[in-house]
């Protein structure tokens, strides 16, 4: 009896020592049942990147209300002011470009002269303000001058060659009492453009006529301003 006693104490105590001693590398893969280990029993920072497959962790993985979703829309007009947890963003409205030069004198020949020219980038529509100042100089005694200048854009898509320009022309006429005595003035052009799929230059060309032609000519010279302000954002 004793004898047995013996003998089942320690096969016992054989088992529960094989339970809590094993051999170092004996427990891999096969020996864990599936789903067999829970949060608690991972150390805390034991998982690290060299753990976790590339792109294996996707949106379905992270907490949405503490990571940022990628952006998944867009503004259609304006800019981006914020964007949501989930990707989405908040649009807010934005001022358009303006675009603007100003010129030296140039002085008038017989026929239209150009004056300035500003580029206007492609696929917005433009409100084209220039500003013609001329200074007029009899040619002799006294004359009366008319400065006609135009503010010109080629035509905006659709149109079939030849393509027929946007223009707006105004007139400044003055008297010249006398050649020490020279008059000025300026000739507020504005010309609204629509939108383009090519850049478009936008130009100031002015003439100078003069109602007394059997006396010398008078000498115009003009300068200017041309400025544009965008009035529909590019997309």
């Amino acid at each position: 009896m004793v004898v047995s006693f013996i003998a089942l104490f320690v096969s016992l105590g054989g088992a529960g020592y094989a339970a809590v001693s094993l051999p170092r590398n004996s427990v891999g893969n096969a020996q864990l049942q599936n789903g067999s280990v829970g949060n608690w029993k991972l150390k805390s920072n034991a998982v690290g990147a060299k753990k976790i497959i590339n792109g294996s962790v996707g949106a379905k993985q992270v907490n949405s209300s503490q990571l940022q979703l990628r952006v998944s829309s867009s503004c259609s007009t304006g800019a981006i002011s914020a964007v949501g947890l989930s990707g989405s963003v908040t649009c807010t409205p934005t001022l358009g470009n303006e675009y603007g030069s100003n010129t030296a004198a140039t002085t008038l020949g017989t026929s239209a002269t150009h004056v300035a020219t500003q580029s206007l980038a492609a696929g917005s529509s433009y409100l084209v303000m220039a500003y013609p100042h001329a200074v007029i100089t009899a040619g002799s005694g006294g004359q009366h001058v008319e400065v006609d200048c135009t503010l010109s854009v080629p035509a905006g898509p659709g149109t079939p060659p030849p393509a027929n320009p946007t223009t707006t022309t105004k007139t400044l006429a003055v008297d010249v009492a006398s050649t020490a005595n020279p008059a000025a003035g300026t000739i507020p052009l504005v010309l609204p453009v629509a939108s383009s799929t090519s850049v478009q230059p936008a130009t100031v060309n002015c003439t100078d006529t003069a109602a007394n032609p059997s006396t010398p000519a008078p000498t115009v010279k003009v300068d200017t301003t041309i400025s544009a302000i965008q009035t529909a954002n590019n997309n």
